[in-house]
């Protein structure tokens, strides 16, 4: 069916990061984990040829698709002109200001080459749910728990913010055409962080640098890092926050009764986001000093 669809409407892909998910059971199943209410109000990114549109656009209040190719443009407003509760928006997703949309839940089958700055750019907005395709090893970054290879900036990040979980894995023979990896897809639930941080920003520099050089000991990779530019004394801090106990209750077992030079040793992968969020408020408020 999908096949003669692309028939139809001579769509090709392959060009702008477009790989169309094919399998009826995966798409069916996305749109089965997104929980859908009739109430509901869904943003979809790239619409494509509507495969996934026109299972979810008779299930919910309204349906807004952000598309930025013109040929998906005119085969979503064919495929879709049945139904009066959809918008498409064209243009690129990253331009697009997020703030000015209504919706409450978010289903894409996500261009690959913007991962994370579309992940990072929803974690910004509040909605309730979204279920998302990622190419699989970075959908393993997303989950990736601390002292695992996949474990990184990006695990940290959206999961300050999220509850992120792997629903299923998609072979790439799924989509036309085929890209060269497996997907999988992610379940995101937003939620309030269980610990808080005096700066984001910050919080979000001294994680980047920590994982510049994921290899080396945390000290050496920070004052090696472009947050040595932000602080210039970041040595001499360092040093003098050596002796400083980790009194924390929402650092992990692994630092309970240690200090941050012991932190300063250990490798950043095998910090919790929320030790890397602790670490990150007793450095800013050495900043905040300076």
């Amino acid at each position: 069916m999908v096949r003669q669809i692309l028939k139809e409407y001579n769509v090709k892909g392959g060009k702008m990061d477009q790989h169309f998910l094919i399998d009826a059971a995966a798409l069916d199943e996305i749109v089965d984990s997104a929980q859908l209410e009739p109430s509901d109000i869904v943003l979809e990114i790239g619409g494509g040829i509507g495969n996934l549109s026109e299972r979810i656009a008779p299930r919910v209040s309204k349906l807004i698709i952000i598309e930025l190719d013109p040929q998906m443009i005119h085969v979503l407003k064919s495929r879709l002109a049945v139904y009066e509760n959809v918008e498409i928006v064209q243009g690129d997703v990253m331009d697009v200001d997020l703030s000015k949309l209504s919706f409450n839940k978010i289903v894409a089958n996500l261009p690959y080459s913007i991962s994370s700055d579309i992940t990072l750019k929803f974690l910004q907005h509040d909605f309730d749910l979204a279920v998302l395709m990622y190419q699989y090893e970075f959908a393993q970054r997303l989950t990736a728990e601390p002292g695992g290879k996949d474990y990184g900036r990006l695990s940290v990040h959206v999961q300050y913010k999220a509850d992120a979980s792997l629903i299923f894995k998609v072979p790439n023979n799924s989509f036309e055409p085929a890209p060269k990896v497996d997907s999988a897809a992610i379940q995101l639930i937003p939620r309030p962080a269980s610990y808080s941080v005096l700066s984001e920003d910050f919080f979000f520099s001294v994680t980047k640098a920590m994982f510049s050089q994921r290899r080396k000991k945390i000290k050496n990779t920070l004052l090696g890092s472009p947050l040595k530019s932000e602080m210039p004394d970041l040595k001499e801090v360092l040093d003098k926050m050596s002796d400083l106990p980790l009194g924390s209750s929402f650092v992990s077992a692994a630092l309970k009764n240690k200090t941050v030079g012991d932190l300063l040793s250990m490798r950043a992968e095998d910090l919790s986001p929320a030790d890397i969020a602790y670490f990150s408020n007793l450095l800013y408020g050495q900043k905040s000093k300076s």
